[in-house]
């Protein structure tokens, strides 16, 4: 699918409001310029791959604003991925808008909100001087990747340059309080404390750069909220990683031979073996446990969380999925071999457990017909699993290649659209070129980023949090309509023991994501593959899990990322859906510790508790259909 919209680089950052698959104020629900005619726009998420006007203006605005401005990259090298943090704000469900500096007035005539700086902005000496004079008389700011000049009021001095680090807690705050990863970051500044609370300091090899990184301070009647670090170009970094032109560097211990002539994602992978791994039971093998990018994502969720409880303010969350649901669970089959007599042993497998699964054809070869209309009619995703390892006759690393091989799928299994791949071996070249041959297709999710190391199991490249990659290599950055939803292992047993498994999968509930597991049908008959899949699946239901295809997650993400929000008071808010949203959990923060009396459209609904990322909301789920007026109090 081509993106043939763009916009001037110096206008991207100011409209980038409406970037990605936009849960944005006031419709932006309508689909991208450049839907292809092949399949309906109700396919396609929002904005994924284009860039919309800012929405206009009313009298009650998005509790969130987001504050940015166009950066060169000969001014910032990093400045490109900013833009990202709608993307990511996005993906937690918040409702949000954005404010170019020039329009900075406009926070003394607005209900109260959190304002974000979403990267070190070269901001005028008028423009800081009105955000001062904003948060001196009560206003919240939250400052990412720096300053942006604003040192007084954030409470610090003594800026120093971070290229690399990690992020250590110190004393207890709801900002950092149980953060578990390395918290790697990339990129930003830290900084001398002064009237401001350090909340997390930076270790970096550079003992000059060495400093507060997470600070709060109080500033007249408002308060201020640095991360000093430049989370979002991390998190972009983390997920899409260095151009993969040669082989990665292994790990030293030999628990990760990535240098083995063939280039795939990890090869690309920027994250450390000794620092962001940790030893998983019962072999104490070091894997990368714990989901970096998800707890960055996190610290800057948390800091507009705690500003807007200060504040009281009211703070809807269209809360990731369904039911209230803490994660979602994938099981993919690549079909390496195409055996006929193995694919019916891990088709049973799945029916006995009752669990959906999305099997990825492997060319050439395939399976007899009637095994492809067996998974049609009993409701499996069928999707293609490029090859570009074995050299032959079209299975070598191209985009032809690539598109012959997604025809021949289509033509083999009998499915006309075909939502996902996952590359044989996890291969992969460059950095973003395989994501717009997806694109070209209306290959709507990859699930290639992942392990094919046992040293690499794990969240090597990212989180647990499926998204949407950025296209920072374009004249006019843009996001990307490809979800990427990342894997953490394949084969227990074979690969790595089963109890590695579990660990996994809560990893990824404990940030509310998708827990992806590959079983090769090729390996279903050894012993205990079986057994260790079956025991999975129960595991994963026993702990709250759904088991979905990659093709409801990405239809639920798309029809998700179409609701907006009109705020009609200060303790309402009206949603609205194009298209039907079943069972929608929606999330309203709490000022405190009681509960809040929560009317929809006129009728009082019961909420109940619930934590999301170590802050109370009160949480009822419903079916999102048309508008839906919500009354707080």
């Amino acid at each position: 699918m081509n993106n043939d919209f763009r916009l001037p680089r110096r206008r991207f950052l100011r409209q980038a409001a409406a970037a990605g698959c936009g849960l944005a104020l006031h419709g932006l629900g309508s689909p991208p310029a450049a839907a292809s005619a092949e399949y309906s726009s109700a396919d396609v998420a929002p904005g994924a791959t284009g860039l919309l006007a800012r929405p206009r203006r009313s009298s009650r605005v998005a509790p969130v604003v987001v504050i940015s401005m166009p950066v060169s990259t000969d001014a910032n090298p990093r400045a490109c991925a900013w833009g990202y943090l709608d993307e990511i704000l996005r993906r937690a469900g918040l409702f949000f808008e954005h404010l170019p500096p020039a329009e900075l007035e406009e926070l003394f005539h607005r209900p109260p909100c959190v304002a974000v700086l979403a990267g070190h902005l070269p901001l005028t000496v008028k423009q800081r001087q009105a955000l001062l004079a904003w948060v001196n008389r009560g206003g919240c700011l939250v400052g990412l990747g720096g300053t942006s000049g604003l040192a007084e009021l954030f409470g610090v001095k003594g800026e120093r340059p971070l290229a690399e680090g990690w992020l250590k807690v110190c004393g207890d705050h709801p900002v950092t309080r149980g953060l578990r990863s390395s918290l790697h970051v990339f990129g930003g500044y830290t900084f001398m404390p002064g009237a401001a609370m350090p909340l997390a300091d930076a270790d970096t090899a550079n003992p000059l750069a060495r400093g507060s990184a997470i600070l709060e301070n109080r500033f007249g009647q408002g308060r201020a909220l640095l991360l000093g670090p430049d989370l979002v170009f991390s998190i972009v970094h983390i997920q899409q990683g260095i151009s993969v032109l040669q082989d990665g560097k292994p790990a030293p211990d030999g628990s990760a031979p990535i240098n083995d002539g063939v280039l795939k994602a990890e090869d690309g992978l920027v994250l450390d073996w000794q620092r962001d791994r940790v030893p998983a039971a019962p072999d104490h093998g070091p894997i990368f446990l714990e989901p970096v990018s998800d707890e960055l994502r996190e610290l800057i969720l948390r800091s507009i969380f705690h500003l807007a409880r200060q504040q009281r303010l009211l703070l809807p969350v269209l809360y990731y999925w369904p039911r209230g649901l803490d994660g979602v669970g994938l099981i993919s089959h690549d079909t390496d071999g195409n055996d006929p007599a193995k694919a019916p042993a891990m088709l049973e497998v799945m029916r006995r457990a009752q669990v959906k699964s999305t099997w990825l054809i492997l060319y050439p070869g395939g399976y007899p017909a009637s095994f492809y209309r067996q998974l049609r009619e009993q409701e499996f995703e069928i999707g293609i699993h490029y090859d570009a390892r074995s050299g032959g006759l079209h299975t070598g690393w191209s985009r032809e290649n690539f598109l012959f091989q997604h025809q021949w799928v289509r033509r083999t299994t009998g499915v006309e659209h075909l939502y996902s791949n996952k590359n044989h071996y996890t291969r992969w070249e460059g950095r973003l070129d395989f994501w717009r041959w997806c694109e070209e297709v209306s290959m709507h999710s990859d699930q290639t980023r992942g392990p094919s190391k046992k040293g690499t199991i794990g969240f090597p490249l990212g989180g647990s949090q499926p998204y949407f990659p950025l296209d920072d290599e374009s004249a006019s950055p843009r996001l990307m309509n490809v979800l990427e939803v990342n894997l953490l292992t394949q084969d227990l047993v074979v690969t790595c023991p089963p109890e590695y498994g579990p660990q996994l999968l809560d990893s990824a509930m404990r940030h509310h994501g998708v827990a992806h597991f590959l079983f090769h049908p090729a390996h279903i008959l050894k012993p205990g593959v079986a057994d260790a899949l079956t025991k999975l699946l129960d595991y994963g239901r026993a702990q709250g899990l759904e088991w979905w295809t990659n093709e409801q997650i990405y239809r639920w993400e798309s029809q998700r990322r179409r609701v907006t929000a009109t705020f009609d008071s200060d303790s309402g808010v009206t949603l609205y859906s194009p298209r039907p949203l079943g069972q929608a959990t929606l999330l309203l923060l709490r000022p405190g510790p009681e509960a809040q009396a929560l009317r929809v459209n006129g009728q009082t609904v019961p909420g109940v508790r619930r934590d999301l990322h170590g802050f109370d909301f009160d949480a009822f789920t419903f079916d999102l259909a048309g508008q839906t007026k919500v009354q707080v109090g």
